[in-house]
């Protein structure tokens, strides 16, 4: 199945908006959010639709990460600038459900797991209802190449209740022409320090309160905090896998509702250009910009990663990719 274009014809959808069944108002410990929820009832990808009106977020214990990361406090980002970045619709059945990822193959995009599973029972998305953008800051604008995807691969390290691990690989029917992202490596992580600059990047709600969606991709600056200090102030927090960012004195950029999956990115310490160290999972709050952001630490899965970059370098994609999970990387040594 080839990979399609936008057409210019494309409508806009202003559909209500509508919560995601099964949501609780207390949650005893901190558990997975869905990706941010739209109504979808116009085709505008093929036969799926991109909706553009947002569901309320669910609500959670204030003390519990709130919802499943956009950006909050950016700037809109102009073509060109995050070129592989990636856009990330799931239709399924009445709802469209909205995730950022980053391209770190011709036929393979980097999300968050729990955008591509259900993580109370584990089963995963089928790849049937995925539509990924490339090639565009507005997933609407004509030209932009949208794929279908053949495969789903969850990280096998997913520890949904804890959300660590949270990771997943798409399989793109064809290839794709936007470049793949330079992931960090453990000894690029290890030479991180604590109070170093990163930018977040992703598409979904600019404030807490936004109803109407953010139609162009979003990134800020934010600051890489050290394992201590995250370990006390983003619970439960694994020093192992995740990072987390925060951005004083201001403290006006963060995290919120929509771009799960989407990159944290960063200089390499020896310079040049950014590399992406993390991946967005969760925040607090209602998407409050003094607490953390917290991301699947990109070097802790990155053997994993390549280990699939270079199956599907080696061999076509298959309609059916079913092979089994690579073994489990060693984590690199935390920040600190």
């Amino acid at each position: 199945m080839s990979s399609r274009r936008i057409a210019p014809s494309l409508g806009v959808l202003l559909c209500a908006a509508a919560l995601v069944s099964g949501a609780s108002a207390k949650a005893p410990h901190p558990k997975h959010l869905a990706p941010l929820a739209y109504a979808a009832t116009r085709p505008a990808i093929g036969a799926h639709a991109v909706p553009r009106a947002h569901a309320a977020p669910r609500t959670r214990a204030a003390t519990a990460p709130r919802a499943h990361a956009s950006i909050i406090g950016g700037t809109a980002a102009q073509l060109g600038s995050f070129p592989s970045l990636a856009y990330v619709i799931d239709i399924q059945g009445s709802y469209a459900y909205q995730c950022s990822a980053t391209v770190v193959a011709p036929s393979l995009v980097l999300t968050a797991g729990h955008c591509a599973e259900n993580t109370k029972t584990g089963v995963r998305f089928k790849p049937s209802g995925f539509r990924i953008v490339t090639g565009a800051v507005d997933p609407l604008t004509p030209g932009a190449t949208v794929s279908r995807v053949l495969g789903v691969i969850v990280y096998p390290g997913f520890a949904r209740k804890l959300d660590e691990g949270d990771a997943a690989l798409l399989v793109l029917a064809n290839p794709v022409a936007a470049p793949p992202v330079a992931l960090a490596t453990a000894s690029e992580t290890r030479r991180l320090k604590a109070g170093s600059q990163a930018t977040m990047a992703g598409w979904g709600l600019t404030s807490f309160a936004q109803r109407l969606p953010t139609e162009t991709l979003q990134s800020a600056d934010t600051v890489v905090q050290g394992r201590s200090w995250c370990a006390l102030n983003a619970p439960p927090f694994s020093a192992k896998g995740e990072i987390c960012g925060i951005a004083p004195p201001s403290y006006a950029t963060g995290a919120c509702s929509g771009d799960s999956g989407g990159p944290l990115l960063a200089q390499p310490p020896g310079g040049g250009a950014q590399i992406q160290i993390g991946i967005a999972v969760h925040v607090y709050g209602q998407c409050s910009t003094h607490r953390p952001s917290v991301f699947v630490k990109v070097s802790a899965i990155a053997s994993w990663i390549h280990t699939w970059i270079v199956a599907y370098r080696s061999s076509p994609v298959s309609p059916t990719p079913a092979p089994s999970p690579p073994p489990t990387p060693t984590s690199p040594v935390p920040l600190s």
